[in-house]
């Protein structure tokens, strides 16, 4: 696996979405206790789960890329992107009414943000695949 300057962008924005996650107001800390979301009670939990995710979905592309003919890999990086599309969906319902509205907008972009770096991570792949040619044969 070389390295490619998008993997950057992914690093600056899951450090920037773990310090959102780990900073909800006094309604969504009371949430986090309540509900007992561990992992993201402070910045350095927050951050490694948010890397262990961001991480899996790079691993994910890049193992599918390798290893998948190119026919079954755009396949299944569609299917990811689909459901990360789905994940995002779900995350904006549910922040957008409740009690999770009054979290704070930094935790609620925090929460955005997760599913949107995957939606990015298995776009980008997807296009990757797409540029290769192999698709036509």
């Amino acid at each position: 696996m070389r390295f490619r300057s998008h993997y950057l962008l992914y690093l600056v924005l899951a450090v920037t979405d773990a310090w959102l996650l780990s900073h909800p107001n006094l309604i969504g800390r009371v949430g986090i206790w309540l509900y007992k979301y561990a992992y993201i009670k402070n910045f350095p939990r927050a951050l490694v789960f948010v890397l262990v995710l961001v991480g899996l979905g790079i691993l994910a592309s890049e193992l599918v890329k390798k290893y998948l003919p190119v026919r079954t890999g755009v396949l299944v990086l569609a299917l990811m992107l689909v459901i990360s599309s789905m994940i995002f969906l779900n995350v904006f319902i549910q922040f957008s009414s409740g009690t999770y509205q009054f979290t704070g907008k930094g935790f609620i972009w925090g929460a955005h943000l997760l599913p949107s770096i995957l939606i990015l991570i298995f776009a980008q792949s997807l296009y990757e695949l797409f540029r290769t040619g192999k698709l036509d044969r």
